[in-house]
């Protein structure tokens, strides 16, 4: 096919497939002209549906990315002092596993939260044009999308801060796109990194700056040391091919669900014909939603429907096992994207226990990860104040201490001493003076024998077991 267009005395001509005359000046059409040149709607490619930006064009890797970025941000961020030298303690037992030592870190910072101050007014209002709860969702959403995430400190007038300076000047902060910052090494030492902006794009323009000046915590990454890698380089897979499923299932829906018609015959036909023929097909399949058009066709055509194969009817299912394992590359439970997973009996969790899961196992270290990244800003106004994520105090973990406490009364019911209970089950209690010592009920007593008359503690008893543990052993040295 060819189109031409005379100027004076000299032919322009735009060509599918070859030249022109020899004054004609001819050029190959684009994809998507020939697709519009030969009255497609799509360009012919052979490429089909291709992912090129996952988070913009896969729905569950945009859900499970937000979840995990709103979640976070909705975990309130405290800044509390603790005095007499104990703050670098408190910052290393944070990451603790020690049930001794996180209740030891609650009392710690519990007792000192700060309502007001400059720490306190920095990160409820980081920056003029990002404020806190769209700052911790970017730092989390580009630890997502890109295994890293970089924080800058800067001054009232968006110059970078050295963290390293005795008394850094901090008035905003703000947190910027991964793929903007290059490192730049000399021999085996990062020198610096170098930040490339854009005036339409970014908020701070292009620069060189120092390791000290930038905040760049990162995921583990085999593959580069001064990177992090991330978890969408493993989701690219399944995404790729649910996005490549959705576009079918669209594809579906606007050819009114037909899933197409063969048409054969046993003579040749024309270029003509064959064009005629597809014309009219292309016809049919126009416009989504109407009723399909009376399609005649002649030369001894035969229409034949495609029969549905078994991948076709395994369609739904194959796309829940792709997001079953994109929720479980990103560690979001289905039940968070709104979706009610059916298991067999006494094999499942409830909805609160999967919700304390996620809390507990995926929220809880990403808190940890941009607590110890932010302390070098946090300590800037003061060694002495320590910034920490009250996980704590959210709905589902309140719940799940409720849970424990009525775990623990019945082993302490039971006999086993308070301050073990504490430890065991993360009750958060400081240790008490008799909490060394078990205690059992006072109607607790051998059966077949009658209980003895309780009389008070006997001279001789220790107070602090005079209680219901000692109302046990007189009643063996009464039945003795």
């Amino acid at each position: 096919m060819k189109l031409s267009l005379t100027i004076g005395k000299r032919e322009f001509a735009l060509s599918l497939g070859g030249g022109g005359g020899n004054n004609a000046r001819t050029k190959t059409l684009s994809p998507d002209l020939q697709a519009w040149t030969q009255g497609m709607d799509v360009p012919d490619n052979d490429q089909g549906a291709t992912l090129v930006s996952p988070y913009m064009q896969s729905s569950w890797v945009y859900t499970a990315v937000c979840i995990l970025a709103k979640n976070a941000a909705n975990v309130p961020f405290r800044v509390s002092r603790v005095p007499g030298g104990r703050a670098a303690r408190i910052r290393a037992l944070r990451q603790s596993g020690d049930g001794r030592d996180k209740a030891l870190c609650r009392r710690a910072l519990g007792g000192g939260v700060l309502d007001s101050g400059p720490c306190v007014e920095l990160f409820g209002h980081p920056h003029p044009t990002m404020p806190r709860e769209l700052f911790w969702e970017m730092a989390v959403t580009w630890l997502a999308l890109r295994g890293e995430f970089f924080i800058l400190g800067l001054d009232d007038e968006d110059r970078p801060v050295d963290l390293a300076a005795r008394r850094p000047g901090i008035e905003r902060m703000i947190t910027l796109p991964p793929e903007l910052f290059w490192h730049v090494v000399t021999g085996y030492t990062l020198e610096a990194w170098r930040y490339t902006g854009s005036p339409l794009l970014t908020p701070l323009p292009s620069e060189m700056l120092l390791p000290s000046e930038v905040i760049h915590s990162r995921a583990p990454n085999p593959y580069l040391y001064w990177r992090g890698m991330s978890p969408l380089l493993v989701a690219m897979l399944p995404a790729a091919a649910d996005y490549a499923a959705s576009m079918f299932q669209k594809g579906l829906l606007m050819n009114n669900a037909d899933t197409g018609i063969i048409a054969t015959t046993d003579q040749n036909l024309t270029q003509e014909q064959r064009e005629q023929f597809m014309a009219a097909l292309r016809e049919r399949k126009r416009k989504a939603g109407t009723p399909d058009r009376p399609l005649f066709l002649s030369s001894g055509v035969k229409i034949e429907k495609p029969k549905i194969s078994n991948v076709d009817m395994q369609f739904l299912e194959t796309r829940n096992l792709l997001r079953q394992e994109i929720c479980a590359i990103f560690g979001v439970p289905q039940i968070m994207m709104g979706f009610v997973v059916t298991r067999s009996l006494g094999t499942g969790q409830g909805e609160e226990q999967e919700r304390f899961g996620f809390i507990e196992n995926t929220i809880t270290p990403i808190c940890h990860r941009l607590e110890a990244a932010v302390q070098p800003i946090v300590r800037a106004f003061g060694d002495d104040l320590v910034g920490w994520f009250d996980v704590e105090s959210l709905p589902v973990m309140q719940e799940a201490r409720r849970t424990r406490a009525d775990a623990a009364s019945r082993m302490f019911g039971m006999g086993v001493p308070f301050n073990e209970i504490n430890k065991v089950y993360d009750l958060g209690f400081a240790d008490l003076p008799w909490g060394n010592t078990g205690f059992l009920p006072e109607t607790l007593q051998a059966a077949g024998c009658a209980a003895a008359p309780f009389e008070g503690p006997e001279d001789g008893d220790d107070p602090e077991t005079a209680g219901s543990m000692g109302v046990f052993e007189r009643g063996l040295r009464v039945m003795e």
